[in-house]
């Protein structure tokens, strides 16, 4: 088995770029990388997940219809309400992935019993 250190690979010219761009999955030697564990891939996290700013979604626009008071509640905040619409959405979706418990869904099939204050217009 080879071990290299990154001081020890070519530099990365415009000719060894375009022969690494070329090169497909099968052409790489992966017999210095150990298979992963159970326990390792158990543990395992994407690295969007831990480090936001490696992350950048893909945006799809669709038509959602949302409950008017909700709707108004997001939109009182002023400009930026998709965002922290979309953010809401996100950190549910986190939540459930970690296994943590996040707010249960409530009201689908009606009202919640709850009022909800609307922010002062800025």
């Amino acid at each position: 088995m080879l071990t290299r250190t990154i001081e020890d690979l070519p530099p990365l010219d415009e000719e060894r770029i375009k022969k690494l761009k070329k090169m497909q999955d099968k052409d790489i030697d992966t017999s210095d990388m150990p298979a992963l564990t159970q326990e390792q891939l158990a543990r395992f996290v994407p690295a969007k997940l831990l480090n936001r700013s490696l992350y950048r979604p893909v945006k799809i626009p669709v038509k959602i219809n949302y409950d008017a008071d909700v709707l108004e509640w997001f939109r009182s905040f002023g400009k930026g309400y998709q965002t922290k619409i979309n953010a809401a959405l996100r950190e549910y979706m986190l939540a459930h992935l970690s296994g943590g418990e996040p707010s249960p869904l409530r009201g689908l099939a009606g009202n919640t019993g709850k009022t909800i204050s609307t922010p002062k217009k800025r």
